[in-house]
């Protein structure tokens, strides 16, 4: 464990162990509980598009990140089976960023189709 970095996620882990157990742990084996328990922190992906916009009572985001996997297959499954692409929501943000792009390539349509005519 760096001694540079925080150690808040182990601290708060270990106050929910009880005293004798905290107190047998080696200090390998707080190293170990260290990196299961540290955030996991994104790395550098080539495709990084981060928005954050007010919609209907509060701040909404999406995050889309893309480049090589890197997660183990075992790992996609897992996630696969956890977050679905198929949901109500998801359907419903499809469905608006499709509508939003049909209306402005009408409106385009239909101003540039006026503008020829002058």
């Amino acid at each position: 464990m760096r001694p540079s970095e925080s150690t808040a996620p182990l601290d708060a882990l270990l106050a929910n162990l009880p005293d004798d157990v905290v107190k047998s742990f080696t200090p390998e084996q707080r190293a170990a509980l260290w990196n299961a328990a540290k955030p996991i922190s994104w790395r550098y992906h080539p495709i990084n598009i981060r928005l954050s916009f007010p919609f209907f009572g509060g701040r909404h985001f999406i995050t889309i990140v893309g480049g090589h996997e890197r997660r183990a297959p075992e790992r996609v499954k897992r996630e696969r089976s956890r977050h679905p692409i198929r949901t109500v929501g998801n359907l419903l943000f499809m469905l608006g960023v499709g509508g939003a792009f049909y209306l402005f390539a009408v409106l385009g349509i239909f101003l540039f189709s006026n503008l020829i005519e002058f």
